[in-house]
């Protein structure tokens, strides 16, 4: 059963989510970044609109990348683009600066890119197991 905000008419899955209700366009987050970091978020676009039917949410500090949820967060920095998503087990690459536990069956995890080669194939099937898990 899903929960939708009266201030800003997202749907959450639990009632009374915390979330921020500000949102943003993809247009002021792009807006007086490098073109490399750029760049590097459309490339992530390209790969993760190849998993199928997403949403984009952007909000006051990030972008979410949405299946039947959040399955990745991109916030864009000045000299780097960082991420959020949900894996089953700790991934080793040398892109993720941290990972957590946060339950018997999934981690939390943080990467970090600087450049687009740094957006290999291992990458592409960790976001694609972070899209699977969203269902």
């Amino acid at each position: 059963m899903s929960w939708t905000c009266k201030t800003c008419g997202r749907e959450f899955r639990n009632r009374n989510q915390w979330h921020s209700c500000e949102q943003s366009t993809i247009e002021q987050h792009i807006h007086d970044k490098p073109d490399f970091i750029v760049a590097i978020f459309h490339k992530i676009l390209d790969i993760v609109s190849g998993f199928g039917e997403i949403e984009l949410l952007p909000l006051k500090t990030a972008i979410q990348v949405q299946r039947s949820s959040t399955f990745l967060s991109i916030y864009l920095k000045k000299n780097k683009v960082h991420l959020e998503f949900q894996t089953k087990e700790e991934k080793k690459l040398s892109c993720i600066t941290k990972s957590v536990r946060i339950s018997k069956n999934r981690i939390f995890n943080h990467a970090e890119l600087k450049a687009e080669v740094e957006i290999n194939q291992e990458l592409l099937e960790i976001l694609n197991q972070a899209y699977t898990l969203s269902r």
